[in-house]
């Protein structure tokens, strides 16, 4: 299994490297905050997916608007003047990632063969998927992937539909990103409106 997941690492690794050239012509100016590789709760699907400032504020108004009447003054001010958030660290409400056509979908394909052909298995090896997928990140943070401002993003591996969530994302964060926005991510559930 160990094998498996080697060579997964690198199929994530140039999955994301033929998706972010799309991403980047997308993003033109906007100023990227996060990036996160995301599966669900067996590990079979991977999305990557990326947001900026711009559209974190955009979303947010957005929402403050749609729920104006069940928000306190206080989250709406704070949503207002940008002390609050709640999308930011919410990838499935980020503006950018590979969709239909991401190279991922490859990758998930074959993840998902893998599950289907001895599951017990697969199960028993999630570590060494969650191992594939940090690292696939270390290789393309340290390959400067999302441009000269790589360092000032803050990175993590993010699970969608599951309670492990939090633990998965502080950890991955913890190993993808200097000490300083590593310690801002603990925090973004003060952020959340």
């Amino acid at each position: 299994m160990k094998h498996f997941f080697d060579e997964i690492r690198l199929e994530v690794y140039k999955a994301v490297k033929q998706d972010v050239k799309k991403i980047l012509n997308q993003i033109g100016q906007e100023q990227i905050y996060g990036a996160a590789l995301v599966t669900d709760s067996d590990c079979i699907t991977l999305y990557f997916a990326v947001n900026t400032y711009e559209k974190m504020r955009e979303k947010d108004l957005k929402y403050m608007n749609m729920f104006q009447a069940h928000l306190t003054e206080e989250k709406i001010e704070g949503l207002k003047n940008g002390a609050l958030s709640m999308t930011k660290w919410v990838p499935a409400e980020w503006a950018y990632s590979g969709g239909k056509e991401s190279e991922l979908n490859n990758v998930s394909k074959l993840l998902y063969q893998k599950e289907e052909a001895n599951s017990a298995e697969y199960e028993g090896n999630t570590a060494l998927f969650f191992e594939a997928v940090t690292e696939a990140w270390r290789m393309l943070i340290a390959d400067k992937i999302l441009g000269e401002k790589t360092e000032d993003i803050t990175y993590f591996v993010s699970m969608s539909d599951d309670n492990r969530s939090e633990t998965i994302e502080n950890y991955s964060a913890s190993q993808l990103n200097r000490q300083e926005l590593y310690e801002a991510f603990l925090k973004r559930a003060e952020e959340r409106a």
